[in-house]
Formats: structure tokens, sequence, C-alpha cells
């Protein structure tokens, strides 16, 4: 399994934390090594078997985290490293209430006077990958949290440009996801930073 996720119901809505896309397969006898991050904008509708646990995660048709794992594969190849045992990419959200209708998670989580963030955002990546899609009035105030953040390694797609971005975003970048995003300009990218 490549995939794992912790979920806690809160206030009675489902969130997602700790989401892992692991580039081999998980051996929970080794440590794990974060060599990337994401940052998306909400879970969608993966759900959860038991609360309060890293556990697999069942993607039911969600395909970002697996082109995520696909990019970061293709880049090893590319720079023709070996992948560290248990390495894996977090997965950040500009909030992580589940939902797959965006409209309705921003709802939900507009009725939060502190939404819960991933305790995971307080660690340390080498890189960060920025793929919220564009500029939205309702998501744009939870970018900053990202953006605020001195980071070694960031970028993102500029679906504007179509090409990649070696800075932070503004808020109002369109930071493309990963859904229809040409392969080959973000594979290179990562081959020259990891």
């Amino acid at each position: 399994m490549s995939y794992f996720a912790r979920f806690e119901k809160i206030n009675g809505q489902l969130f997602r934390f700790d989401t892992r896309i692991y580039l081999t397969e998980f051996d929970p006898q080794e440590l794990s090594v974060c060599v990337g991050a994401i940052v998306g904008k909400n879970p969608g509708s993966a759900q959860p078997s038991i609360l309060g646990e890293l556990q697999p995660l069942e993607l039911n048709g969600d395909k970002m985290l697996p082109t995520v794992r696909n990019r970061f594969l293709d880049a090893y190849k590319i720079a023709k490293k070996n992948i560290p045992t248990n390495a894996y990419v977090r997965v950040w959200n500009l909030f992580y209430l589940c939902d797959p209708d965006l409209s309705s998670a921003c709802n939900k989580i507009a009725k939060f006077s502190d939404i819960p963030i991933c305790e995971s955002e307080k660690d340390h990546t080498p890189i960060i990958w920025f793929g919220w899609g564009g500029s939205d009035s309702r998501l744009n105030t939870y970018k900053n949290r990202f953006i605020s953040k001195t980071w070694d390694n960031q970028f993102y797609y500029n679906h504007s440009e179509k090409r990649v971005v070696n800075q932070l975003p503004c808020p109002e970048s369109f930071a493309k996801h990963t859904q229809g995003m040409p392969s080959a300009p973000v594979n290179e990218h990562l081959s020259e930073i990891i």
C-alpha cells in the first residue's frame, strides 16, 4: 500500500490529517523519511475504516495522490537517484475537512473559528509543491499559512504561463492542480531538486 492517512471527527465533521504518499513499499519496521510535500485544497471523498490512527487510504477514484507519486517516481528515475527506504511525500491542504464538493466543504469549514490543521505542517520538508488551483476568494486567506513560510525548494506549475515557477505563489496565482497538468516539466524540475 502506498497511501496512508489519519482521520478524526471534529465537531461532527470528518478531517484527514498526516496524509502520506509512499514512493516505495511501506515498511513499518523502518524509519520513514519525508522527501517533499504538495499543498492541495482539501481532501475529497476518502473514508476511514478507523479514526485516530495512521491507516492505509482507499482512494475511491482520487487521481491526485497517484499523480503526485508518479511525478516523484519519474523524477528519481530521471535523476538516476535511489529512492530512500520509506520515502514519502506529505499532502498538506488549505483545510483538512473531507468533502468532495468544494462549495459544501467551504461552507462547513467557515463555521470553524479556528480551523484544525495538520501537525506535520510544523515539520521540515525539503521540497514544497503548490497545487491548489486558481484564485478563489473562499480559499485565498488559507494560502497565507504556506506562503508566509520559508522553504528550501518551492515551486508550482503556473497554468497561465504553462511553465514551472521556482518561487512562492501569491494567493491569486494559478498554481495548477495535478489534474490535466503536463508531467514532463514537473518531472524535470523535481529531478533537479530531489
